[in-house]
């Protein structure tokens, strides 16, 4: 059975959140060599404004404080999420941007978004890169079945024309969320239009997922 997939766009607000972090092994990153050790608590919302850029694009400004800034009613988290207390961590306020749910008005961050399978988003900072951006000049990403995040206007892991910027991997057709994907376009030789993570296989097709 498929999994239906809904779109969500940004809003002008962002949570904000203290964060630490420091040198790892961490175990809730399954003890990998690079892993680290980190920490984040609410802090509270904030205001996002897009605002041009010294390079003449644009840019997200929101009212977070600098670290030094931060009321002193509020304490840094030092335990990781995996238990082990960390020295000296380096500190962060950490941002957010928070995302409405177009069928239903439900809001999330993000990061909150990117665990939930079916939520699609335009990663619009990621358009200024034709690898990453689609012939509509949006650059969509769809968290797949199993938690996954899928960009699919990006490249795939095995490209046949890793050199080229002028095709896509994965083709899309249709108006988020009804995305259909396939190589039925200006694409390159690997696969056949699906998707394969590390744990699931399937194909994008009228905005359903589907296993393969």
């Amino acid at each position: 059975m498929g999994i239906a997939c809904f779109f969500i766009e940004p809003t002008d607000r962002v949570q904000l959140y203290l964060r630490c972090y420091g040198d790892g092994p961490c175990a809730k990153q399954n003890m990998h060599p690079n892993s680290y050790h980190n920490v984040m608590i609410p802090l509270y919302e904030a205001t996002r404004r897009k605002v041009p850029a010294s390079d003449g694009d644009w840019e997200y400004q929101d009212d977070a404080p600098r670290v030094d800034d931060v009321p002193a009613t509020y304490t840094w988290p030092t335990v990781c999420e995996c238990g082990v207390t960390m020295v000296d961590p380096i500190k962060q306020v950490f941002a957010d941007h928070i995302y409405r749910r177009v069928d239903t008005g439900e809001l999330r961050g993000l990061r909150q978004w990117d665990q939930v399978p079916g939520a699609m988003w335009n990663a619009e900072w990621l358009a200024e890169y034709p690898r990453y951006r689609g012939e509509d000049g949006r650059s969509l990403h769809v968290v797949c079945p199993d938690g996954w995040p899928w960009a699919i206007d990006g490249p795939c892991s095995n490209c046949t024309m890793p050199s080229d910027t002028t095709h896509k991997c994965w083709v899309r057709h249709g108006e988020p969320p009804l995305i259909t994907v396939d190589k039925n376009g200006v694409t390159c030789a690997a696969g056949a239009g699906s998707i394969q993570t590390p744990t699931w296989h399937g194909f994008l097709r009228n905005g359903i997922l589907e296993p393969a």
